[in-house]
C-alpha cells in the first residue's frame, strides 16, 4: 500500500470523524485537518491538495457533498470516496451521476475501509494513467501533418483528428458518423468497395486515390491504412497525405522529360540536317571551285556557264538553309520575342515578291499580289516577312516555267486567312503529312533542280502557331499546292 498519502476527510458527526481518522492513521494515512462543511472542503482542498477524499452526503451548512465534491473536482484530479448513512436508489443514483470511485454505507469497518481506499487508488492511478496515454496520443494524432480518418468496416467514421477537418473543410461533429464517402470523388467511390476488402484481408494497406473537400476541389492523398480491431464491427485506422504537391512535381518533372525529349529530337534534326543537308551543297560548291581554280583553262565557255549555275544553286540554297536554321535554333531557345503590330499585309507581300523578282524572271513565272491593300493584320513583321519568304519562295521552286503564283487573303472580323497558291508539280499524302513535323523533314529538288531540306515549312508552322493562327495546306500530284496560314485581323486591335 502506498505510504503517507493525505487524506481529506468530511464529515459533520464529530465522533464518527474521530474514528475514521484513527483508523486511516493506524493505516498509514495522513489525514488532513478535519472539516465538517462543503465549504471548509474546498478551501482545504486547494491548500493541500489531498490524494483521496472521503466526502459525508449530509454536511453541515448549505452546501452537500455532491456539490463539494463537483467543485473539487473542478480544479483537483482527486479520487472521491462517498460516505452516508443512506443506501437507498435515489442517493445512490445521485451519486453516481457526479462520478465517484466509491461508496461507503455508515457505519464503516476498517476492513471495509482499507479494500476501499486500496482500490480506489489503483483504479485512479490507472485512469491517470489511461488519460496520460490517451492525452499523449492524441497530442501525436493532432500534431502529425496527416489527417486521420478511424473508422469501422462499414466506412462509417468513428474519429477525425484535426488536419482532417482542415484538409476536407469539414467540422468534426459533421464527420464523426458520417460515411468516408463524405469526401471521396466521384471517381474514387467507384472502387471504394473494392479497397474496403483489400483493407480487412490485409494487415495494413497503402494506395493513392482521390477525395474531394467540402467546395467540390480535388484533393489527391496517399492513404496508409490498418485494421486495429475486428470486433464490433471493426476498426479500420486511415492516415491520409495530401500528395497534391508530390502531384504537380510530378507532372512538371513529366512535362520537363517530354520537352527534354522533343528538344533532343530537335537537336537530333537539327544535327542530321547539318551534317547531311548542309554539307552535301557545301561539298558540291568546293568541288566547283576546286576545279575551276585548277582547270579554268580546260573549260569551255558553256561548261563555265553551267559550272556557275550549279554554284548559284548551291550557294542560294546553302543561304536559305541557314537563314532558316538560326530563325528556328532562336525559336527553340527561346530567344525569338513576339512583338506583334498591325502590319499591312499586301505591303510585306510585295515588298518578298520584289526580293525574288530575279529567280522568278528565270524561270518565267508570273507573281501576282491580290491582298487588299486595306487588309490589316496583328502581328510579328519578322515573322510574318519570314513566313511570305518561305512559302513564296517554296512555291517558285515547286513551280514549272510559265506557270503562277497568287497571295490572296480575306478576314472573317477576327482572323485573316491568307493563301499562297501555286500550279507546280503538287505533293501525294505521304508527302503532305510529314510538311510541318521535324521528325519528318526531308529534301526535294525543285523543278530547276534547286535544293532545299523542308526546314522552312516546319519554321513556317511554329512561327504561326507562336502568332496565334494555324496553317495547312491543299495540294495534289501535278495540280500545284496551296498553302493557307490564319492571323489575328488588325482591324479590330487598332479601332
Amino acid at each position: 500500500m502506498t505510504q503517507m498519502l493525505r487524506v481529506l476527510l468530511v464529515e459533520d458527526e464529530a465522533i464518527l470523524a474521530m474514528n475514521l481518522e484513527q483508523m486511516l492513521g493506524k493505516m498509514g494515512y495522513v489525514v488532513l485537518p478535519l472539516v465538517a462543511s462543503g465549504e471548509e472542503a474546498i478551501d482545504l482542498a486547494k491548500r493541500h491538495q489531498p490524494d483521496v477524499v472521503i466526502m459525508d452526503i449530509h454536511l453541515a451548512g448549505k452546501m452537500n457533498g455532491f456539490t463539494a465534491a463537483m467543485q473539487i473536482q473542478a480544479f483537483l484530479d482527486v479520487p472521491i470516496v462517498y460516505l452516508t448513512g443512506h443506501s437507498d436508489d435515489a442517493t445512490l443514483h445521485q451519486a453516481t451521476l457526479t462520478g465517484p470511485y466509491a461508496y461507503l454505507v455508515k457505519p464503516v469497518s476498517r476492513k471495509e475501509l482499507t479494500a476501499c481506499l486500496e482500490v480506489v487508488l489503483h483504479r485512479h492511478a490507472m485512469d491517470r494513467k489511461l488519460r496520460e496515454s490517451e492525452d499523449r496520443y492524441r497530442s501525436i494524432v493532432e500534431n502529425i501533418n496527416d489527417a486521420l480518418v478511424i473508422h469501422d468496416f462499414n466506412g462509417r467514421i468513428i474519429d477525425v483528428n484535426e488536419n482532417c477537418c482542415n484538409m476536407f473543410g469539414y467540422a468534426r461533429d459533421e464527420l464523426i458518423g458520417a460515411k468516408v464517402s463524405l469526401f471521396s470523388s466521384p471517381e474514387a467511390l467507384c472502387y471504394q468497395t473494392q479497397k474496403m476488402a483489400e483493407i480487412r484481408q490485409n494487415p495494413s494497406l497503402v494506395f493513392e486515390t482521390q477525395c474531394e473537400d467540402r467546395d467540390g476541389m480535388h484533393v489527391p492523398v496517399e492513404v496508409s491504412a490498418r485494421v486495429v480491431s475486428r470486433e464490433s464491427g471493426g476498426v479500420i485506422q486511415c492516415f491520409l497525405r495530401d500528395i497534391s504537391e508530390r502531384k504537380r512535381q510530378e507532372q512538371r518533372i513529366k512535362e520537363m522529360n517530354e520537352s527534354l525529349e522533343k528538344t533532343m529530337a530537335e537537336k537530333d534534326r537539327l544535327f542530321t540536317i547539318i551534317a547531311h543537308d548542309l554539307r552535301s551543297p557545301l561539298t558540291g560548291l568546293l568541288a566547283f571551285t576546286r576545279v575551276l581554280a585548277e582547270k579554268v583553262d580546260a573549260f569551255s565557255a558553256e561548261d563555265l556557264k553551267k559550272c556557275a549555275r550549279e554554284m548559284k544553286l548551291s550557294a542560294e540554297g546553302l543561304f536559305e538553309l541557314l537563314e532558316n536554321l538560326l530563325e528556328w535554333s532562336r525559336l527553340q531557345q527561346g530567344l525569338f520575342e513576339i512583338e506583334p503590330a498591325p502590319l499591312v499585309l499586301a505591303d510585306l507581300v510585295e515588298k518578298n515578291i520584289g526580293l525574288l523578282h530575279t529567280v522568278s524572271r528565270q524561270k518565267k513565272i508570273v507573281m501576282e499580289n491580290h491582298i487588299p491593300a486595306n487588309l490589316i493584320a496583328y502581328a510579328d513583321g519578322a515573322m510574318v516577312k519570314t513566313l511570305f519568304r518561305n512559302l513564296l519562295g517554296n512555291a517558285l521552286k515547286f513551280s514549272r516555267q510559265g506557270d503562277r503564283v497568287q497571295v490572296f487573303a480575306e478576314s472573317d472580323g477576327t482572323m485573316i486567312t491568307v493563301a499562297v497558291q501555286d500550279e507546280g508539280v503538287g505533293m501525294d499524302a505521304e508527302e503532305r503529312d510529314g510538311l510541318f513535323k521535324p521528325d519528318r523533314v526531308h529534301s526535294r529538288k525543285g523543278t530547276d533542280g534547286e535544293r532545299g531540306t523542308g526546314l522552312g515549312l516546319v519554321l513556317c508552322a511554329e512561327l504561326v502557331q507562336r502568332m496565334g493562327g494555324t496553317i495547312w495546306l491543299q495540294s495534289s500530284p501535278g495540280q500545284g499546292t496551296t498553302f493557307f496560314f490564319t492571323l489575328p485581323d488588325g482591324s479590330t486591335v487598332t479601332r
